[in-house]
């Protein structure tokens, strides 16, 4: 059935249609599916930006949909029709002025006032607050009572194993009597309905000897966090607590009856949240996408992904895809690496594995001040030192345990983006004004020799806050029975954009520098590392552009995350096909 109707019209009568059912908050797929149901030849590709016009609280979009005021955005990808009573207008399309343009002088990097601290009390409030929303009744500090020796438990099924667990600590460093309270501590939060345990860690419960009570878990008991995880956590950061001196077998112990104590008392398996792995007081308890968010980290975040493989014959390099949400955490990203090498393709062997930019983050090191930065879009060496040497202790963990040489079987390199930490993802709409770098590290598996490089070409959004890599050199790598190869970082790419031609000022300077030092290296293969690539469109220019300059180039690659909140913009395989020149095998990360 045709129809006359605009875009916006429609979409308009399905919201509509939508909220009368119930259906509200509804999302961008539920409104393109209503029209697809009576007018199919309606096109996802014009649908979606109209709805971004269309919406008060969002920039940009399609020209028809601005100004129609029709939707407001509650959360990622979650809108409702929207009502001036109750919805505030803010960074809309017609409703606000128009955002301030960036300045044009560079500034130098804004220090933080505060700097966000694993004690941070509002983190466990917030955290309270989404179990209230999930569950409903919480309790904080809930006290079971059960006893703390392991005599008490001689009449269950568990004895033998948390003897064994207690007699470890004890020999640990010979501390026979830690346990001094009569019943277990009180724990963090209970919630009775269906009944568990949640457990807020900070880095004083990661000590040696947590692991070694870890290592004693039986494998045949289900717990509710990653045990594997915890221990190798407790190996990193080796927390002590002198005061008293048995402290930490002491806390390790108690930990130990928590997670057994469902088992005993024949609840749920007890949850354990890290401090560090999140900004928890950042996430609003009255958001639905962040209530979501939170009920993943509860059903565990770090278990296995499903992994979904497109593979070309005769592939040549690897991409690890990841089509959600990702945090950068580098104990997820080595398990889905392990998970990568259990799901290889038999008989397969490239040369490259490549990840997406900020697939590991790490923590900006508390020593580094803004002082000792300088002039961030020409940084001091020494302090981009000290970020390359913090970045490569997680490289160096990364691939531990075995990892290297599982990988070895498949691939001679693998590369590695990796960022120091900022609330925000790089992408051409986020402004991000906080400390950071980006830098993508090559590894030659075959004898661990390590490569890096690093973002020389931040967006204009980002200039303020990047410690870009000034030395355009250090992109160009000569390697065995490869040749010369080239390797971006996310924004680097849009060097070759013909549009970049009209940069001006030291945009304008490395924009010339960088085209005329690859014209001279002459690679024969590109690495891209983009953040994000949700639609056919955001490189296409820029990879069109490279070849038209470097036409020795034999192949490419890009690994960016598909992933859009408001919803991706273009078909998941053409996306994969517009962004390599070559034939891969692509690990999609569901």
């Amino acid at each position: 059935m045709s129809c006359n109707k605009p875009n916006w019209i429609l979409l308009k009568e399905c919201a509509e249609e939508l909220t009368k059912a119930g259906k509200t908050p509804f999302t961008r797929k539920q409104l393109i599916e209503c029209i697809h149901e009576k007018y199919p030849e309606r096109g996802k590709s014009s649908l979606s930006p109209m709805i971004q016009g269309m919406t008060v609280n969002r920039k940009g979009g399609a020209p028809g949909g601005i100004g129609k005021n029709v939707f407001y955005s509650v959360g990622r990808g979650l809108f409702e029709l929207y009502d001036p009573k109750k919805h505030k207008p803010s960074l809309g399309n017609a409703l606000t002025a128009p955002a301030p343009k960036l300045p044009k002088k560079r500034t130098e990097i804004p220090t933080p006032k505060t700097r966000h601290d694993e004690r941070c009390p509002k983190c466990k409030e917030t955290v309270k607050k989404l179990l209230e929303k999930i569950y409903g009744k919480v309790e904080s500090n809930y006290k079971f009572d059960i006893g703390t020796h392991p005599e008490d438990f001689r009449n269950t099924p568990y004895y033998d194993q948390l003897k064994e667990v207690y007699n470890a600590l004890q020999n640990h460093r010979g501390f026979k009597v830690f346990v001094k309270a009569k019943t277990l501590p009180r724990c963090d939060f209970f919630i009775p309905n269906p009944g568990f345990i949640v457990e807020f860690d900070e880095s004083q419960h990661f000590t040696l000897p947590r692991k070694i009570a870890l290592e004693h878990y039986s494998k045949k008991f289900e717990f509710g966090f990653d045990v594997k995880r915890w221990a190798s956590l407790c190996e990193r950061i080796n927390a002590k607590d002198s005061d008293p001196p048995y402290r930490d077998e002491q806390r390790a112990w108690y930990d130990t009856l928590r997670d057994f104590l469902p088992l005993i008392k024949g609840l749920k398996p007890t949850v354990r949240l890290f401090a560090r792995d999140f900004t928890w007081c950042s996430l609003d308890s009255d958001n639905p996408t962040d209530i979501r968010k939170f009920e993943d980290i509860l059903r565990g975040s770090f278990k296995s992904r499903e992994i979904n493989i497109r593979k070309d014959r005769h592939p040549f390099l690897a991409r690890v895809i990841l089509s959600r949400e990702w945090d950068g955490n580098p104990e997820g990203a080595k398990k889905l690496l392990e998970g990568i090498c259990k799901k290889w393709p038999k008989g397969e062997m490239v040369k490259f594995v490549i990840t997406c930019g900020g697939f590991i983050q790490f923590d900006w090191p508390e020593s580094l001040s803004r002082r000792e930065i300088g002039d961030n879009i020409n940084p001091n060496k020494e302090c981009v030192d000290v970020l390359v040497r913090e970045a490569k202790k997680y490289v160096k963990f990364i691939l531990s345990d075995g990892l290297n040489e599982k990988l070895r079987k498949f691939t001679d390199y693998i590369t590695l983006g990796i960022d120091s930490y900022k609330t925000k993802i790089s992408t051409t709409q986020n402004y991000i004004g906080q400390p950071h770098i980006e830098l993508v590290f090559l590894i030659d598996l075959r004898n661990n020799k390590t490569y890096w490089t690093g973002k020389s070409y931040p967006t204009p959004s980002q200039q303020n806050g990047l410690i870009r890599i000034s030395d355009l050199k250090k992109h160009f790598f000569e390697l065995d029975n490869v040749g010369k190869v080239m390797i971006l970082g996310c924004h680097d790419l849009t060097v070759f954009n013909p549009r970049s031609k009209n940069a001006t000022g030291w945009r304008e300077r490395v924009n010339k520098e960088f085209r005329k030092l690859a014209q001279k290296e002459k690679p024969v293969i590109v690495l891209h590392h983009p953040h994000t690539t949700d639609s056919t469109l955001t490189w296409a220019a820029a990879w069109n552009g490279l070849m038209g300059e470097l036409p020795f180039v034999k192949a490419y690659a890009g690994a960016g995350r598909y992933y859009n909140s408001e919803g991706e913009r273009s078909e998941i395989n053409d996306v994969l096909e517009k962004t390599k020149l070559g034939s891969t095998i692509d690990f999609i990360v569901l």
